[in-house]
């Protein structure tokens, strides 16, 4: 029974207070107050034949409180609650009970575990059993049916993850239970994002064995997430998206914090109306941006809104370096121009004033580059040979370049990863017997193992390495024939390389292929920390332990339990249960597996298209408030106080002070405790 925003549970027993006016008319009647006389023996026998007095009528403030106090007691055995909630259809044979715990979930999980608690509630107070499974968790984890105190345990153990949804798996999971359920009430509380597959897996689960569909969803999709975090020339550009169709402005604002948490830089993102992509840039020097080490979404609760970064999005210094002046009347023949052009999207290129290597060097080893670019320079002066050494040691990467003059020149041991025969080779002229060399597969020991091979590619002429028994070792790119085409050591905490051919395409096509401007991108991702390289093939076929993971809320927190080391590889890598989005390695070096990539949208999810009965309901708490303890609360102080003002007229709080204080302090101790109780109760 329900009246306006009050409802009760027992609406008969509100006939009780029908007997307040019969209770109003008894406690009208009360004794006269008696009086205190010393002891008169001959006053006593004289009054003998005293006449019988009237009964005086009790206080009007009595009999109210008294009235009350019966009124709350009848109010409370009604069982009476504020703001009742609508009772949620959750009968039939069962209550399947499906609900997604990604990381979209995350900003309103406490509103989406209420709904839940709402219908367990329910199905319980039917007797129906409870299927409860979430779509973001193990794929053996126990489904049910379960009674409805199990189903609530289990609900409120549970937590939103960091990953996506498998809808597909689980629907099909929860269909399959359904098949000793026909008949049963299915309810989805869903994120309100479609996924891949959707289609397929709602056909799946609102089979024959469903009765009714219980629809649960958000108003509107609040979401907004990181896309993509570019270290460019001029800035960072960040990209961020929300769901489509929304008709109003919107701003972001997005601040970049370095690996102690400290914010360091900030961003504004602003969607036009209608538009489900927004841009920014943080405009900051370079040195600032490889501070980076995460970017967040300032407001958004959610994995989605935080972008971790690794090496690979800092921007490291490049100094160039060739003893040729440049020509500008022939742009495509300078031995630095490819080389510009394929470094500059991603590197700062510092170049030295002067082509004379005695101060050419110096100049750029004062800017500190993490990696130097020779372009076909031969012998190094002996003057600054031991600052480059020293440089290369400490952790610089040299790529170096043939050419006529390298190939000239005597060897260094220090300064070339191999040890090269005097003079060049030439492939495919009209004094040689072989033809032109194309490029095979990459050696699965190099630093390109999991590039793509440049077919197209061929080379004409090379500089050769001397044969050494390491020199397989040393190969990163082989020609047809064997014979190394780009070579390289660790030296040091640095990396020596060696391209066999010249930076411009006279000796080969590659500075003209699209796999000239990765090979380059990937020498200069090994040269992140101060040119420190690690073995391509190592990072790629070794697995990456679980560092610093992303829980739903977008906070960077501990690994999981059920975290597992990554391994690395070409492309967006999946997020999985096992593989949640985080860094990934360890403090010397790790690896960011980032939620969203730049092919993520946020598409709304739509209610299936079923013939079965559907009830939509919103995400909500449960703001109903039971009355009845407050009530009997409320009782139990009316009667404390009445009996305080029943001592207080029959004359025990002014005979004996000591006493009456005694009294009232035990008598208030009750009361407090008994409302003490209640409250306890309540809660």
């Amino acid at each position: 029974m329900s009246w306006l925003p009050l409802s009760f549970g027992a609406p008969m027993v509100l006939w009780g207070l029908l007997a307040l006016p019969v209770i109003w008319w008894l406690l009208r009647l009360t004794p006269p107050k008696p009086q205190t006389e010393v002891f008169p023996p001959l006053k006593i026998l004289a009054g003998v034949l005293k006449r019988e007095e009237t009964p005086q009528q009790s206080p009007w403030w009595l009999t109210l409180l008294r009235l009350l106090m019966a009124a709350f007691i009848v109010v409370a055995l009604a069982e009476p609650v504020f703001n009742p909630r609508e009772k949620l259809p959750a009968e039939g044979s069962a209550l399947a009970l499906v609900i997604d715990n990604d990381w979209a979930s995350a900003a309103d999980w406490g509103k989406r575990v209420a709904t839940a608690e709402r219908l367990i509630a329910d199905a319980g107070s039917n007797g129906v059993p409870v299927i409860i499974a979430f779509t973001a968790e193990k794929p053996n984890a126990e489904i049910g049916p379960f009674d409805a105190a199990t189903a609530l345990d289990r609900l409120r153990a549970a937590k939103p993850r960091p990953i996506p949804t498998d809808r597909p798996a689980v629907y099909a999971r929860v269909a399959a239970s359904l098949e000793s359920h026909p008949g049963a009430s299915v309810a989805v509380l869903a994120d309100g994002l479609a996924g891949q597959g959707d289609e397929a897996a709602f056909n799946t689960l609102l089979s024959s064995n469903a009765a009714r569909l219980v629809w649960a969803t958000s108003d509107r999709i609040s979401l907004t997430g990181l896309t993509g975090a570019d270290n460019q020339v001029d800035g960072f550009a960040l990209t961020a998206i929300r769901a489509p169709g929304d008709p109003a402005p919107a701003q972001v604002t997005a601040g970049a914090f370095d690996d102690k948490g400290r914010r360091i830089a900030d961003a504004t993102l602003t969607f036009s109306p209608g538009e489900s992509m927004a841009t920014g840039t943080m405009a900051v020097p370079f040195e600032l941006r490889n501070d980076f080490a995460s970017i967040a979404l300032d407001g958004e609760h959610q994995a989605g809104a935080l972008r971790v970064l690794d090496e690979s999005s800092k921007r490291r210094r490049v100094g160039l370096l060739s003893q040729s002046e440049a020509d500008q009347a022939q742009p495509l023949l300078s031995p630095l121009y490819y080389i510009r052009r394929a470094l500059q999207p991603f590197a700062d290129l510092v170049e030295p004033s002067s082509v004379d290597l005695a101060d050419a060097i110096p100049q750029l080893l004062d800017q500190k580059p993490a990696m130097i670019v020779m372009a076909d320079v031969g012998t190094i002066p002996e003057q600054v040979r031991p600052k480059l050494v020293d440089w290369v040691d400490k952790g610089g990467t040299l790529v170096r370049f043939a050419g006529s003059r390298l190939a000239a020149a005597g060897n260094d041991d220090d300064l070339l990863p191999v040890r090269l025969r005097s003079g060049e080779r030439a492939l495919g002229g009209a004094l040689s017997w072989t033809t032109p060399q194309p490029v095979t597969e990459f050696p699965k020991n190099g630093a390109f193992a999991d590039l793509a091979p440049p077919t197209e590619v061929t080379v004409t002429r090379q500089v050769l390495a001397e044969p050494t028994p390491d020199i397989v070792e040393r190969t990163w790119a082989t020609l047809a024939d064997g014979t190394p085409l780009v070579t390289g050591l660790k030296k040091g905490k640095g990396t020596l390389v060696l391209f066999h051919v010249t930076p411009e395409a006279t000796w080969s096509n590659l500075p003209i292929s699209g796999s000239f401007v990765e090979m380059l991108r990937r020498i200069v991702q090994l040269s992140r920390n101060q040119g420190a390289a690690v073995a391509n093939a190592e990072a790629a076929a070794t697995s990456l332990a679980p560092y610093r993971m992303i829980a739903a809320d977008g906070m960077l927190v501990p690994p999981t339990p059920d975290a597992r080391p990554l391994v690395p590889g070409p492309g967006p890598l999946p997020v999985t249960i096992e593989n949640p989005p985080g860094l990934y390695g360890s403090e010397t070096g790790v690896f960011a597996h980032n939620l969203l990539d730049a092919a993520s949208t946020f598409a709304p999810l739509a209610r299936p298209n079923v013939s079965l009965p559907v009830t939509t309901i919103q995400y909500a708490f449960d703001e109903s408030r039971n009355l009845k303890g407050a009530l009997v609360a409320a009782a139990l102080v009316l009667m404390v106080l009445d009996t305080l003002a029943v001592f207080w007229m029959g004359g025990l709080l002014s005979r004996r002070p000591r006493r009456a204080a005694a009294t009232t302090a035990a008598a208030l101790l009750i009361g407090l405790g008994v409302v003490g109780a209640c409250a306890i109760g309540m809660a």
